[in-house]
């Protein structure tokens, strides 16, 4: 298997992941209780703050009080929304579903209130599970018919959603009861317990890593680490709590591992210690993008909170991020569990939030002691040491990704950025998305860099004597090859690449260089190139534009499309008066197939127009042939130059009859060829003044 092919399976592979619905259903259902969390972690930061502050006791009862009730409700809460989630994918009442949902966790905590050890370690994970199993059923049971209690057409849609999802979540309560009662008739479902408790907190070091650890990689699948872990979490409040009472008996305190230390040392910025990770952004990265992800972060970081990096890196399902991600915490708790095993810094023995905000958190957790302070930022600059070199490995990436250069036109394409979406509907899925599309966009482009770019030119013949009155310079390529490439292919990805302006200016010099080989050989023909829109009405290429075409002495004019006069006006009034002014002239193409109206010509100075091949096609009928000869009468009314293109039969050059003077360019006079070749057809056609209505190949015939 290609090396290529084996490392792209995994990321391929995480791409899926990302997008199931399961993980987008617990991702985004988690994420919405995040307000509720803040709001929980507030009540219990100011219960603190109040006994810090020696305020009453039944203020600093009464906020604790809110933050444990609310953080009773978390489960139910998860439940709700993640069958909210569910409940869009299945096409079933979003409300109803929640509702029930919710009713769902609430029977799961009666049948689990006997058995204390399973609830405190199993009810967030049921809350966070039944709904997966639960909301499919019901989706299954409401397409059938004999669950359905109000039929369509005769009540009011909310109350026909309601009553059709009685049977349903009767039905599937039943069935959950009957499951959970049975499993908790065996012993080991019954006595199950987290396999963290406060003795095991004696091997800290052990511990703490592991908690780290699964935090992060909990995350990495979009999974709430502090929701999962919530009994650890428990067992490690406990741990303080036991500090404080053992610090006020007037012992030393014995548990170095507790939920403060985690806080205020291990999570800095949010799990995986992302505060790091955003100033190893703003050190190391150049992307627009990141460094503005970064910035926004940084308001919720300092108060431990990290999803929009979590969802807008996004850090989820991310393997170039895993390794820092799990690494940093673990380093951080290792080495704040070594400082207070030492004795540098006191256990603590305040119990605050995981969101308590950064650099306060270090100090009341050391015993509001500086050194905590200290300890704190030395690990947010170790955390940015093991961030940094994924961070630079990552604009390595961006800048080779981004960067293509083309040896033939001599220039770069360096627009493609990393993309941070913050509010698409699915961040996550829709980032991986963009990626697929991003590298397929760059891999057309660098294959299109390795093309051979060269003009060719299509001469242009008078009606009325029958001589080369000029040429249009026309852009070719060719592949790596040899082969011949469609431009429009390829001009199509060089416009979605935003590089039509330096396509412009190359093939301006070009026509000029052509020009002045002719002139050096004493002959001279008037030439036109195509330009688009965005060179004229951008300043600084409209100067490199004129001071190209300026060398040619107004033998070479400019082309644009009728739909471009929809632009700038004011600068395309400027840019024409610019090209009048060096000699040049200014052509409109495909006209009459735009959009921009004949009302736009009268506006500009225009000074000929060309008239696209569909309406010579459409001469073979009576409606066609007077629409082309009223696109023929009003170019002289407006007294403007007429060249009509792709005139290929004699049956179509016959049927061009105007008082004013036809130019006719197409393949019954020749196609595009080289410019060499151009000298010989124009001083041939000079030969043969009396068959002016012949081809070349009609008249050596």
């Amino acid at each position: 298997m290609p090396k290529s092919v084996f490392l792209r399976y995994p990321k391929d592979r995480l791409a899926a992941l990302a997008s199931a619905n399961a993980l987008r259903a617990i991702r985004e259902g988690l994420l919405w209780t995040l307000p509720c969390l803040l709001v929980s972690a507030l009540f219990l930061l100011l219960s603190v703050c109040a006994r810090l502050l020696g305020l009453p006791d039944v203020i600093a009862d009464l906020l604790a009080g809110a933050h444990r009730k609310l953080s009773a409700i978390m489960p139910l809460l998860a439940g709700m929304s993640i069958g909210y989630m569910l409940s869009i994918r299945h096409r079933l009442p979003h409300l109803p579903t929640a509702l029930l949902c919710l009713s769902y966790v609430v029977i799961a905590e009666s049948l689990l209130a006997p058995y204390p050890r399973a609830t405190s370690t199993l009810m967030l994970f049921i809350a966070i599970l039944s709904p997966l199993a639960t909301v499919p059923l019901m989706a299954w049971l409401h397409r059938r018919r004999w669950t359905q209690l109000a039929p369509d057409g005769l009540i009011g849609e909310n109350v026909r959603d309601s009553l059709n999802m009685i049977v349903p979540g009767l039905l599937t309560a039943g069935l959950l009861m009957a499951l959970l009662a049975t499993a908790l008739r065996i012993p080991a479902v019954a006595q199950f317990d987290i396999p963290l408790s406060v003795a095991s907190l004696d091997n800290p070091f052990a511990s703490g890593a592991l908690i780290a650890a699964l935090n992060s990689l909990l995350w990495f699948f979009g999974i709430h680490g502090a929701h999962a872990m919530a009994p650890i979490m428990e067992v490690l409040d406990q741990a303080t709590q036991l500090n404080a009472t053992t610090a006020a008996a007037g012992y030393e305190s014995v548990y170095a591992l507790n939920g403060t230390l985690l806080g205020a040392f291990a999570f800095i910025g949010g799990s995986g210690a992302t505060l790091s990770l955003v100033v190893a952004i703003l050190l190391f990265s150049r992307s627009e993008s990141l460094r503005l992800l970064a910035l926004a972060s940084i308001p919720v970081s300092l108060l431990n909170v990290n999803e929009i990096l979590l969802f807008g890196l996004p850090l989820i399902l991310n393997p170039r991020l895993l390794l820092p991600f799990v690494l940093a915490p673990v380093a951080n708790v290792l080495i704040a569990v070594a400082v207070v095993q030492l004795g540098w810094l006191q256990p603590a023995t305040v119990a605050l939030p995981l969101t308590s905000p950064v650099l306060f958190n270090a100090y009341i957790g050391a015993g509001e002691h500086l050194g905590g302070i200290v300890l704190q930022l030395l690990l947010l600059g170790l955390g940015v040491c093991l961030y940094a070199p994924c961070v630079i490995a990552l604009e390595r990436q961006r800048k080779a990704d981004a960067t293509v250069y083309f040896k033939s036109l001599d220039t770069t394409f360096p627009q493609l950025q990393e993309e941070s979406l913050l509010y698409a509907h699915d961040p996550l899925a829709t980032t991986y998305a963009n990626r697929a599309r991003r590298r397929a966009e760059v891999s057309r482009i660098r294959a299109i860099s390795e093309y051979d770019f060269y003009l060719e030119f299509q001469p242009q013949v008078s009606l009325r004597t029958g001589l080369c009155t000029g040429c249009e310079a026309l852009l070719r390529a060719t592949g790596p090859e040899g082969t011949q490439q469609a431009p429009l292919e390829f001009l199509r990805w060089l416009a979605q690449a935003d590089l039509m302006r330096e396509v412009d200016l190359w093939v301006a010099r070009q026509a000029v260089r052509q020009c002045l080989a002719w002139r050096a050989q004493g002959f001279t023909l008037p030439m036109t190139i195509n330009v688009t829109s965005g060179t004229l009405t951008t300043p600084a290429f409209l100067d490199k534009l004129i001071e190209v075409l300026e060398q040619a002495q107004g033998q070479v004019s400019v082309e644009l499309t009728e739909d471009a006069l929809v632009e700038d006006a004011q600068a395309l009034h400027t840019a024409f008066s610019r090209l009048h002014g060096i000699g040049a002239r200014v052509y409109i193409d495909d006209f009459g197939t735009g959009y921009s109206a004949l009302s736009y010509l009268h506006q500009f100075q225009i000074d000929a127009v060309k008239i696209d091949r569909s309406f010579v096609l459409a001469q073979s009928h009576d409606r066609g042939a007077l629409v082309m000869s009223g696109l023929l009468r009003f170019c002289e009314a407006l007294n403007l130059q007429i060249i009509v293109e792709g005139v290929e039969t004699d049956v179509q050059l016959s049927a061009l009859e105007s008082s004013a003077e036809i130019i006719v360019q197409g393949w019954y006079y020749s196609k595009a060829v080289p410019g060499e070749h151009v000298v010989d057809f124009a001083r041939r056609r000079q030969q043969m003044p009396a068959a002016p209505m012949q081809s070349e190949g009609a008249a050596a015939t």
